[in-house]
């Protein structure tokens, strides 16, 4: 045994310097230093030891030469590994990328369908607003139209009852009261009468020279203008009487036109705000689902090129696993198991 660790003593110098230059040596080493789950320092002695133990015989290797072998091997194993698993990785993201192709094609169909129901929307929503603020506007004339029809009849209604006022007053003071003394009615004073009241031209052109007279010097003819005098003023009172009481109510009336008109406007105006408020957000649903059916496209667009890019490296790392399986690994367990060839000669011979 002392003679075999001699021989490979002296044989050692020529080993040195033939593994030195091994490529397949070298090809290891450069797996090795790659070896970051590994200290700098381990690395560093891990490849300068390869020659003298990976380049070694099997059957000549002391422990400590066997001890860098297996270290070396468990190296690699961790290699083979993490090629493997990102092999694996890449192979994992590949499925998913295709299986998420279909769901592309449907959010893309969907987004699509989304974006139309929504131009759809929209236009509703301004048709509904055009057709609220149409409505407004004629709320607006028909609050206008019963506050004018309002303050005409009220004005007509004050006035009339001023009249009547007037006419009852005038009557009373200069008709009635100077006729039950015998004096004739105070003409002068109720001139300004004769124009609301319905009379014969004849009778009223003979007035002023009737109501001149006192009871005692007027004549038949006089009685008649001046019964017909006080006739026309209570004919007058009296339509004016119907007209008031008739038009108080009419008054009520239009008064409550007026605040259903508001109130019509009121409720008109807030579904006009209402139907605007719906149309903006139409436009803004419409704006995101514009940008949704762009983005959903321009996934589909870059899709294939994904697609293609995610196989070329899963055909490169699988490539990658089989380069190294094939090369350094490989060329490491040839060097692990070879023997001597005087071992291999005598078993050859035997």
């Amino acid at each position: 045994m002392g003679k075999r660790a001699s021989n490979q003593a002296a044989a050692s110098p020529k080993r040195s310097r033939r593994t030195k230059v091994d490529p397949v040596l070298v090809s290891i080493g450069d797996v090795v230093k790659q070896s970051e789950h590994l200290p700098e320092r381990v690395r560093a002695m891990l490849v300068d030891m390869l020659p003298f133990s990976l380049g070694i015989p099997s059957d000549e290797r002391h422990e400590f030469q066997t001890w860098v072998v297996d270290a070396v091997e468990q190296t690699m194993s961790t290699k083979k590994s993490k090629l493997e698993a990102a092999a694996a990785a890449a192979s994992a993201d590949l499925e998913k990328l295709k299986a998420s192709g279909a769901v592309l094609d449907s959010t893309s169909q969907e987004a699509e369908r989304s974006h139309e129901a929504q131009i759809e929307t929209e236009r509703s929503a301004e048709v509904a607003l055009a057709a609220a603020s149409e409505a407004t506007s004629a709320a607006t004339k028909g609050l206008s139209t019963a506050r004018a029809e309002q303050k005409t009849g009220d004005a007509k209604l004050a006035s009339s009852q001023e009249e009547k006022s007037e006419l009852e007053s005038a009557l009373k003071e200069h008709l009635e009261a100077p006729m039950q003394e015998g004096s004739g009615p105070n003409y002068k004073s109720l001139k300004h009468s004769l124009g609301h009241l319905d009379m014969d031209d004849a009778l009223r052109g003979a007035l002023p020279s009737s109501c001149a007279k006192a009871k005692d010097d007027r004549g038949s003819f006089d009685e008649v203008v001046l019964q017909e005098f006080a006739k026309a003023f209570n004919t007058k009172i009296t339509s004016l009487t119907a007209f008031v009481a008739t038009d108080t109510i009419a008054s009520g009336e239009r008064a409550a036109a007026v605040t259903a008109a508001e109130k019509d406007l009121e409720v008109k105006t807030e579904a006009q705000r209402q139907c605007a408020e719906a149309l903006e957000a139409a436009k803004k649903e419409l704006s995101d689902k514009a940008e949704a059916l762009k983005q959903a496209r321009a996934a589909v667009v870059e899709y294939d090129p994904k697609l293609g890019a995610l196989a070329g490296h899963v055909d490169d790392s699988n490539e990658t696993v089989a380069d190294f399986e094939s090369g350094p690994l490989s060329n490491f367990m040839t060097y692990k198991s070879r023997v001597a060839v005087s071992a291999v000669a005598a078993t050859s011979g035997a």
